[in-house]
């Protein structure tokens, strides 16, 4: 059974999608636009200085600074092959971010965005494998870039600074001996333009426009071949859904504290504002009582958010003394992704601001946005409904298609956002992709709404091994084969723990060897340091180290993981028994 938009939603064939265009030529075309770029407000602008430029000027900005990285990187025209223009950004949110990722494009290039809490050995990862040409990020982050280029072979030269409000790192290399982004706009305005090529028919679904570093349905981060059609599709299909949610042809002004390195950002907050003609305010950290500052200051309208930032307005709500003091009256709508709501934070969001329209969505790395809620029907506690374009099945264990409501199965996606596969791994991208159709790895049903009868996906598991924590992806093996570079650990599983504000967190089972003795606590305080040192936060086993005589595994080697987590739900389910 094929689930799509429901028949209400405007519907959008594939011959309607631009596919002979780059993605920064899509965003500024008034012919598909909504709003002529001359009558949109400025597209970014800073939470802090209120800094930001005009559509306009972000044009120009953006032809600068193309002309400025292909001077320096020694690149004379578009053309050539896009892999060896690969440019990595790790940086925390600024508003240049989203022109630095339009001028890679203008040059004929690939984008690879980092997650910003990455440590050093994560970073030379990802540099490797993508063979980055260059590398843009913050004084706050120089020390972990440099390091990482260094391990990665990549010329300090290479490594550009961006300058942001809110940075107030001290680095311990000298910022004066880096160059900045500015030095290559202001490079750009003296060298002549890059030429225009006009890109024939169907480029633009094979082309790469972002590789973004996502472990998949398992095993180890691999980079996401993201086409210029798969995210000029994706803003289509969410603006065609989110029509009736436009106050007529009103700018919304958002929130933009989603990190610029996720697909939720990527997509949301960075492309499909900027199609509509919309505001983002962009923050760089998150700090609660600043962020309602910033929303009451600008006005905000739209907050694309995370659980965890509920949870936070929830539970300050609960220690203020004014509880006006974290009011939203200019929020008409909160749009909550990356994992899912629970019942209880939903009723509490909707009796704490009654006025606020609260929504989820789904998606992932592979497929961008395939799920969202909608103005004319919020389920409480589904993902939404399918968005137009799209194809859904949910795949049983033993391959056969889900007939009907309310059965689980494994959520297959077919669709023009349904990215290309992943770079340099074929195995991967077979197992994941096939005959078109991209394998989530995650288990949904379909409920029919109480009132209209119309399909929205809940999602109730997981086939795939990966743990969400916070929105971001944790793979096992990763984690696993880390602990298992420690002198005390023989052997070792991680496994998720539920957590009420990152929905997910790790925990590693391990063997110890010999050689530790029967100090377990200090056994145990070691393991933590080892990842804590070694791995980004949302890393980090705060799910606890347990010690076990052995891992559980099948005839084959594989670790039986189930039994593991069955384990611990019990175990956990004992403990709130006794409470």
């Amino acid at each position: 059974m094929v689930f799509r938009a429901p028949s209400w939603a405007p519907q959008l064939s594939d011959a309607e999608i631009p596919d002979d265009q780059p993605l920064s030529d899509f965003l500024f075309d008034d012919e598909l636009r909504p709003r002529k770029c001359a009558d949109s407000p400025k597209p970014f602008i800073d939470s802090l200085d209120g800094s930001g430029s005009s559509i306009e000027e972000t044009r120009k900005r953006i032809e600068w600074l193309a002309a400025g990285i292909a001077s320096h990187l020694g690149i004379a025209d578009t053309t050539g092959d896009v892999w060896d223009r690969v440019v990595s950004v790790f940086t925390v949110n600024n508003i240049h971010t989203p022109v630095l990722a339009w001028a890679v494009h203008r040059l004929n290039g690939v984008v690879a965005p980092v997650n910003v809490a990455f440590r050093a050995s994560e970073l030379t990862y990802q540099l490797k494998d993508c063979k980055a040409r260059c590398i843009f990020t913050d004084a706050s982050h120089l020390d972990i870039a440099l390091e990482a280029a260094t391990a990665a072979g990549i010329s300090s030269s290479d490594i550009f600074l961006i300058s942001i409000p809110a940075d107030t790192g001290r680095p311990t290399a000298n910022i004066r001996s880096f160059s900045n982004l500015e030095d290559l706009v202001n490079i750009g305005r003296t060298v002549p333009p890059l030429p225009h090529t006009r890109w024939e028919k169907g480029r633009a679904r094979t082309q790469a426009a972002y590789l973004c570093y996502s472990s998949g349905t398992s095993g180890p981060p691999k980079g996401v071949m993201i086409s210029h059609r798969n995210i000029i599709a994706n803003i289509m299909q969410m603006n065609l859904y989110e029509l009736p949610l436009r106050n007529g042809n009103q700018p919304e002004v958002i929130l933009g504290i989603l990190p610029q390195s996720h697909i939720y950002s990527i997509i949301l907050t960075t492309h499909c504002s900027v199609f509509r003609g919309d505001t983002v305010v962009v923050v760089a950290k998150f700090e609660l009582m600043n962020l309602v500052k910033a929303i009451r200051r600008f006005n905000m309208t739209m907050l694309y958010v995370v659980p965890p930032i509920l949870i936070a307005l929830i539970n300050q709500g609960a220690l203020t003394e004014d509880p006006a003091d974290l009011d939203l009256p200019s929020v008409s709508r909160i749009y909550c992704g990356a994992a899912p709501l629970s019942q209880e934070l939903t009723s509490q969001i909707r009796a704490r601001y009654p006025h606020v329209l609260l929504g989820q969505g789904y998606g992932m790395t592979e497929s961008a946005t395939v799920m969202a809620s909608h103005p004319r029907q919020v389920y409480d506690g589904s993902s939404g409904c399918v968005v137009p374009g799209l194809e859904i099945r949910l795949v049983d264990a033993s391959g056969n298609d889900v007939e009907g409501y309310s059965k689980p199965g494994e959520i297959w996606a077919l669709g023009p956002n349904i990215t290309l596969g992943y770079f340099k791994n074929r195995d991967a991208t077979a197992t994941t992709y096939g005959d078109g159709w991209l394998k989530s790895g995650d288990v949904g049903e379909f409920r029919p709404h109480p009132e209209t009868g119309d399909a929205h996906l809940f999602i109730v598991d997981r086939v795939k091994e990966l743990i969400k924590v916070s929105g971001f992806q944790v793979a096992p093996a990763e984690l696993e084969g880390h602990l298992l570079g420690h002198a005390l650990v023989v052997d070792c599983a991680v496994i998720p723990v539920a957590d009420e504000r990152s929905g997910e967190v790790p925990k590693a089972v391990v063997v110890l060897s010999k050689d530790a003795g029967s100090d377990h606590r200090m056994a145990e305080r070691e393991i933590l340091d080892w990842v804590t040192k070694h791995k980004s936060k949302h890393k980090h086993l705060k799910g606890g180290v347990e010690f076990v005589s052995e891992i559980p595994k099948s005839p084959s080697g594989k670790i039986l993981r189930r039994l593991l987590r069955e384990r611990e739900k019990a175990r956990q389910a004992q403990i709130c028994a006794k409470l």
